[in-house]
């Protein structure tokens, strides 16, 4: 056996993956630490660039204290994001960057938060999916999660 056959070879991507700013991120907070994020996960868990190639749609993220939104635009070769939201997006993400944070590095439950209120996600009826699918992917791993 090679090690072209190998199971950790069989998970990394054969394209490379591109996290790009776009358009309006210029002084956006949040598309800048959206961006190290996202490398920062493709890096310590390759099979996460193959699980976001198969996404495909446009998450809005609207970071309320501070007071930011950008669009990421899932496509086969990687994660384009867009400062502010763009109109027709399948799903949005609405709360404060901090508790957004916590949810992806499993520090606090995203389900408590829309029950407090605290967190909204809204999904577009056609595409129900989708939300989950992109908000598994940005999920931090635990190999870069922090030890309490």
């Amino acid at each position: 056996m090679d090690d072209t056959t190998t199971p950790a070879a069989a998970a990394v991507p054969a394209t490379p993956f591109a996290v790009t700013l776009g358009e309006g991120t210029d002084g956006n907070v949040l598309a800048t630490l959206l961006k190290q994020h996202i490398e920062a996960v493709v890096a310590a868990e390759p099979r996460k660039a193959g699980a976001a190639a198969r996404i495909h749609g446009r998450l809005g993220i609207r970071s309320t204290e501070p007071v930011a939104d950008v669009t990421l635009v899932f496509a086969p070769g990687g994660v384009t994001i867009r400062g502010g939201i763009e109109p027709g997006v399948d799903g949005t993400i609405t709360g404060p960057l901090k508790l957004q944070t916590e949810t992806l590095v499993a520090k606090a439950n995203p389900y408590t938060a829309m029950l407090r209120r605290q967190l909204k996600v809204r999904i577009r009826l056609s595409r129900p999916l989708f939300t989950a699918q992109a908000y598994g992917f940005l999920k931090v791993p635990p190999s870069l999660r922090p030890k309490d």
